[in-house]
């Protein structure tokens, strides 16, 4: 299991470094002009503009952003079953950490992107805060899996 959570984890830095490229983590007003119809002359924030942009502008940004998603998702279930399954005190507490880690990171990189509003009192935060928040959330996550990769390698 520790196998998939590494993986899953790789797979989450790889395509959040490539996906750090395209996207623009400013709050700046813009009027869009991109090829999606629907929302040609609507006022948008520069941040929101940059994942159209990667969605449909980009190629395969859709495919380098679904597999962050997805691998991120796929980390917290592997997560949560492997906590499940251990029975030591010691191996759980990492877990513990990554699934709540990997949770908020989950839930901050949705606000960071504008796929969930976050609410009349988070919109005064600017984007740049959470999307810093979100990368230091994923060194953390990283941090608790080798703490947790240690202490299952570690003999008894």
């Amino acid at each position: 299991m520790n196998v998939l959570l590494v993986g899953c984890l790789g797979i989450v830095l790889v395509t959040g470094a490539v996906l750090a490229f395209f996207y623009s983590p400013t709050d700046n007003s813009i009027i869009y002009d991109g090829p999606y119809e629907p929302l040609r002359g609507v006022e948008m924030s520069s941040a929101y503009a940059s994942e159209l942009e990667l969605a449909f502008e980009t190629p395969g940004g859709l495919l380098v952003r679904a597999l962050h998603q997805w691998a991120g998702l796929a980390f917290l279930v592997v997560a949560v079953f492997r906590l499940v399954f251990v029975r030591r005190f010691l191996q759980v507490l990492p877990v513990l950490a990554l699934l709540g880690l990997g949770a908020l990171n989950v839930v901050v990189g949705l606000v960071t992107t504008g796929a969930v509003p976050a609410g009349e009192t988070f919109e005064q935060v600017p984007t740049i805060w959470w999307y810093s928040v979100h990368l230091l959330l994923a060194l953390m996550t990283a941090a608790a899996l080798i703490v947790a990769w240690r202490r299952h390698s570690r003999p008894d």
